[in-house]
């Protein structure tokens, strides 16, 4: 700022009254104009009016003028969906509210919903009805269910241009406004957040801390960072560049403890004592179009030497199925959900064709006793080998069509086979038909499961002003890696998981010293490593920058200082303690 202040001298100087070479008026300036520092203690109103947060109370009722809202905005799926759930919110949202001991009461926010990725292709939610991709826009209804049921004041958009009319853009072109942000909380995709860049900056700033991205794979700490300078594999993408801490990003599975699992809603919970459903040899697969189909024919024939095959395809031409479905194969159609939830109950064995990945749909299938055949990726699936990643910001390495089922449910309710190996492919079939199993389907996936953590993440993170530790500090777990691991790994040996909210609290020579770590010198800097110690140069680095700590990040000559907690066995998002 005092190096280049003269290039809009006219907004610096004469509308904010900077004065470039007094330090004190550019940190007065960036703290309370831009606001990238913390606000002054001594420029703090004395006396202001502190207007106390509301309490909020739960809706019960599906208000018809909500209703008429998803209407106008053309979000008929999600009126569906939202509609369709509505009693068993209502059960999960009473159950939640008879638990008040557990947590505080939760206040008012005024949240803003921008739908970026609809904003700029609307068609998505016409298709949404003839078998258009549903993952994100299944997250987005229960986002939407569950912050309306919680009593939150929201307000939603789906329009590329009129969305800046909630919102505060620059009077004069260049030059940030002091204002207050209109909203408490606000969620959206990339596509959305690229549109408040381009249209709200300079005053994105006020507003970033409050900003919610619901990115469905997850973004590494690298990507995030926009002037970020090591070598990424693969290089950089045009997404993520946010400059936001990493749990500001919300994914749909807790692939990765550097962002924030939100999650979407499956079922209602299953009781324990439940019996298993009568299954017939059918085999459902999973793949509603062509392409998903393209080369599975010998893979196909080889389940249907033992399963009844049926599809759920949206429509194709004629030569499109005779050249990809087998002739073999029953077709549906496109289903509707209590239609699917009928054919599931039948199916044995649910198909995975190793696309679409992490969808919601297996777990559907598995909530209704069926077996899902997860397709096996060796070597994993990555940016660097697998074109469907190569745009994404993230160098996480998927094991298999979906991980979440195979690492975190698992026999006998998934089978992770390598589907091009047939004898093996033949083998877990044989398996499964000999296999009963009961519906499964685990806490973190019904709706109060969701309304949790919905409710968690409103109520205690506060990325603008960190008044408050969630998870608190007590939980933390401190832990010494050994050279070449992860945090993810080192807290994996120990039961629990990295916890990167904490650290912030551990980034000291003093805290690698209580490990035996005897540093020939201290580097502080910005690295995805912080803090560790270098088992080659006897070197400890501390971290510069602190959107960079991350947990998944290792190298093979650094001992990785790292944060972890215990989890809830099925609500990871939580510690044991953490309600």
């Amino acid at each position: 700022m005092q190096q280049f202040w003269y290039i809009n001298a006219e907004c610096y100087v004469d509308r904010h009254k900077l004065k470039p070479e007094n330090l004190c008026s550019v940190i007065v300036y960036l703290s309370e104009v831009e606001r990238f520092c913390p606000l002054l203690p001594w420029r703090r109103k004395n006396g202001a009016s502190t207007k106390e947060p509301e309490l909020a109370e739960m809706r019960f009722e599906l208000d018809q003028t909500f209703i008429d809202t998803l209407n106008k905005l053309n979000l008929r799926w999600m009126r569906d969906r939202i509609s369709r759930m509505w009693p068993r919110w209502v059960a999960a949202a009473k159950q939640f509210t008879t638990e008040g001991s557990l947590r505080r009461k939760h206040h008012v926010k005024k949240i803003f919903i921008f739908l970026g990725t609809y904003a700029y292709n609307p068609m998505l939610l016409n298709m949404a009805f003839t078998g258009g991709p549903l993952g994100e826009m299944v997250q987005w209804s229960d986002l939407i269910a569950a912050l309306y049921i919680l009593g939150h004041d929201v307000t939603i958009s789906v329009n590329s241009i009129t969305y800046q009319s909630y919102m505060s853009a620059p009077k004069f072109r260049g030059c940030a406004d002091i204002f207050e942000p209109e909203f408490d909380l606000i969620y959206t995709d990339y596509n959305g957040f690229t549109n408040m860049f381009k249209h709200i900056t300079p005053n994105l700033s006020p507003y970033r801390c409050r900003i919610r991205i619901l990115d469905t794979f997850g973004t590494d700490a690298q990507f995030n960072y926009g002037t970020y300078e090591g070598v990424i594999p693969g290089e950089k993408t045009a997404w993520a560049r946010a400059d936001i801490n990493l749990w500001q990003i919300m994914t749909m599975f807790p692939h990765s403890p550097d962002n924030l699992f939100l999650g979407f809603v499956v079922g209602e919970p299953i009781p324990e004592d439940v019996k298993p459903l009568k299954k017939k040899p059918i085999g459902l697969v999973y793949g509603k179009e062509a392409s998903f189909w393209q080369g599975k024919r010998e893979y196909l024939d080889t389940l249907h030497k033992h399963l009844e095959i049926h599809g759920t395809f949206s429509a194709m031409s004629e030569a499109e199925i005779k050249e990809n479905i087998p002739e073999y194969v029953i077709s549906h159609g496109i289903l509707s959900k209590p239609d699917l939830e009928k054919l599931l109950q039948e199916t044995k064995v649910f198909i995975g064709l190793g696309f679409p990945y992490e969808g919601p749909a297996p777990l559907e299938a598995i909530a209704q006793g069926c077996i899902f055949l997860n397709a096996k990726f060796d070597p994993p699936h990555n940016r660097l080998n697998t074109g469907f990643f190569k745009l994404k910001p993230t160098l996480r390495n998927l094991t298999s069509q979906n991980p979440y089922a195979e690492v975190f449910i698992g026999k006998p309710h998934v089978f992770t086979v390598d589907i091009s190996n047939l004898s093996h492919v033949e083998e877990a079939v044989k398996e499964m038909l000999r296999t009963e199993v009961k519906p499964y389907l685990p806490h973190e996936w019904t709706h109060k499961g969701m309304l949790e953590r919905v409710n968690a993440f409103a109520e205690y993170y506060n990325f603008c002003e960190h008044i408050e530790r969630w998870p608190p500090l007590s939980e933390m777990i401190l832990s010494m890696g050994a050279a070449g691991k992860s945090c993810v790994d080192v807290c994996k040996e120990r039961e629990s998981l990295c916890e990167p909210t904490f650290f912030v609290d551990i980034n000291s020579t003093e805290d690698l010293k209580k490990f035996g770590m005897k540093c020939s010198a201290v580097e502080t800097k910005e690295s995805l490593l912080a803090p560790s110690y270098d088992v080659s140069t006897h070197m400890c680095t501390l971290q510069k920058q602190p959107i960079l700590f991350t947990c998944v990040a290792k190298e093979p000559s650094a001992r990785r200082l790292c944060p972890c907690r215990d989890f809830q066995t099925q609500q990871v998002a939580f510690c044991k303690q953490c309600h």
